[in-house]
């Protein structure tokens, strides 16, 4: 269930376009501390708290993503204004899916951003991590998954074990056989370094706007699965895209009053 979309003291202050923000396997809203202050006057930024994690770190983690997106799709879809999802890595998965159902209900999001991860009808990145609770850990961590804060405390390490190794068996079952149009411009991002990601998969996400005409562009970051300083690498790239996909949105919000 996605009952609490995020703790309140992250989300950003009401302006422009809804941002919602989809974290990877294992984290939690608090991943994107940063976007509401690096956004402000740009977006309403909503991080996604999910279950199993932060806020929510009483609830079982999820035990599949079909469920989440259809959660996120019928619930959290806003019914007015313009709004875009971000996912990174099994944000990704959940994000493509939840732009998809959005769109056949005729309220598709302004753009969608797919980070770090294979189209799941072309390539299951999740199912490479996959392994032993050990194995697990130690891949994530090569990848730069895993904050010095958890990987050095005990007490945090079991508890981002658990939602993470829930979320990467999710991801791993999650094999669509085809891609689902959305009805926006889609973005889809990988690490230069990412050996998970490579950039001929990464076109692949090109499946979901083929049969809507809309836009599709792939953008190569500097460093790996988590860039260079995680999920932040990606603020320029969103606030570019708000300004060319939702101006009249953050224009009416930021007029002044009267106007």
């Amino acid at each position: 269930m996605v009952r609490r979309l995020l703790p309140a003291a992250l989300r950003g202050g009401g302006a422009g376009v809804k941002l919602f923000l989809l974290p990877p396997a294992g984290a939690s809203a608090a991943t994107f501390r940063a976007w509401p202050g690096a956004l402000e006057g740009d977006a309403e930024v909503v991080p996604v708290e999910l279950p199993g994690r932060g806020a929510r770190i009483g609830e079982p983690p999820c035990d599949g993503l079909p469920a989440l997106i259809r959660e996120l799709a019928e619930v959290h879809t806003p019914s007015q204004g313009a709004w875009a999802v971000v996912g990174h890595s099994m944000g990704a998965l959940l994000g493509a899916g939840w732009a998809a159902a959005a769109t056949r209900a005729g309220r598709p999001p302004a753009f969608l951003v797919v980070s770090a991860s294979a189209p799941p009808w072309l390539h299951s990145t999740a199912a490479e991590l996959e392994g032993s609770d050990e194995e697990l850990w130690q891949r994530v961590d090569a990848l730069g998954g895993l904050p010095p804060a958890i990987r050095d405390n005990p007490l945090a390490r079991r508890l981002f074990g658990r939602a993470l190794t829930a979320d990467v068996t999710a991801s791993a079952r999650y094999r669509p056989s085809a891609p689902e149009p959305v009805g926006c411009p889609v973005v889809a991002v990988r690490g230069a370094a990412d050996a998970l990601v490579g950039a001929e998969l990464l076109a692949g996400w090109s499946g979901l706007t083929r049969e809507s005409g809309h836009p599709f562009r792939t953008v190569t970051l500097p460093g790996g699965h988590f860039y260079r300083a995680g999920v932040d690498d990606l603020i320029p790239l969103v606030r570019d895209l708000v300004a060319v996909h939702a101006p009249a949105e953050r224009a009416r919000v930021n007029a002044p009053r009267g106007s």
